[in-house]
């Protein structure tokens, strides 16, 4: 298990395919020394280094169509599509209790990934002060851009970390990893779009140029990463875990049924590729 990181891309409500993947990880008692996410990836991966099996499908399934989980109604009226307080403040303290004591007690490395808006860069954060310091900077890196405000925390304003990194894979190299086990939330073949309206991307962040110029390029960084992540698993380097069947569930899902149907099919899909990860993890 040494030298071998765990990477998770986010995706939103379609990280109900991690949630399912990393639940047959725990069942198989499979931990790995580093983990590092980006927005839904981040969330997902605190619960699996907490060691707090289907708390994520709590989180995703069972509140995923709850009103102050997603609301349009709120979007027209707040500017906030997610309901982050509630996310970060109700689910986490009192609804579905986060296991914060196993957490500060983890062996592996958890790695956060945002975005800084002043320049547009990746910030990642391994060190976690204290329980606000942790919900703050997941807050922050689940702060997508026009739904939701930026996110003050050691003097930089943060939003999500999938903007300039949206599979952090450096990060795990960077540490010195020669194998990762990547999770991904789209199926072979996707390539994401240049974004429309770069023009009020402009307008709206124009006090952060950096900031905006890193999202109407967003496509070409997670199409460079698309490849770079294929070519390491035709070289070995990578064992990837992405959809293998087509996908029904959008990154707004709250089709409680498409969401669990998701989980199951994450958790299949890592129990079918399990001898696979196994040769892979032990070659």
């Amino acid at each position: 298990m040494n030298n071998i990181g765990l990477v998770l891309e986010g995706g939103g409500m379609r990280g109900a395919y991690t949630a399912g993947v990393l639940d047959y990880f725990m069942d198989q008692d499979l931990h790995f020394p580093f983990v590092v996410g980006a927005s839904a990836g981040a969330c997902n991966g605190s619960s699996y280094v907490a060691k707090q099996r289907g708390r994520n499908y709590e989180v995703i399934v069972g509140y995923g169509s709850h009103p102050e989980y997603i609301s349009f109604k709120r979007m027209f009226k707040e500017k906030q599509l997610f309901g982050m307080d509630f996310i970060f403040d109700r689910l986490p303290n009192e609804l579905v209790p986060f296991d914060y004591e196993t957490f500060e007690k983890r062996t592996s490395k958890f790695v956060v990934g945002t975005t800084d808006i002043a320049t547009g860069k990746s910030v990642f954060h391994d060190q976690f002060p204290d329980r606000n310091s942790l919900l703050k900077i997941m807050r922050a890196s689940c702060s997508l851009p026009m739904v939701a405000p930026s996110i003050a925390y050691d003097g930089m304003q943060l939003m999500d970390g999938g903007i300039a990194d949206p599979v952090p894979i450096q990060s795990s190299i960077e540490e010195g990893n020669e194998k990762h086990v990547i999770v991904l939330t789209r199926n072979e073949g996707y390539r994401k779009k240049k974004v429309k309206l770069g023009w009020y991307l402009s307008r709206k962040y124009k006090e952060f140029p950096h900031f905006a110029k890193v999202m109407m390029e967003r496509h070409l960084k997670y199409n460079a990463q698309s490849e770079r992540v294929n070519k390491m698993e035709k070289e070995g380097s990578a064992f990837v875990f992405r959809p293998l069947r087509p996908l029904k569930v959008s990154r707004l899902e709250r089709n409680r049924d498409r969401l669990h149907d998701l989980y199951i099919q994450g958790y299949d899909e890592a129990k079918e590729q399990g001898d696979q990860l196994a040769k892979f993890m032990q070659g």
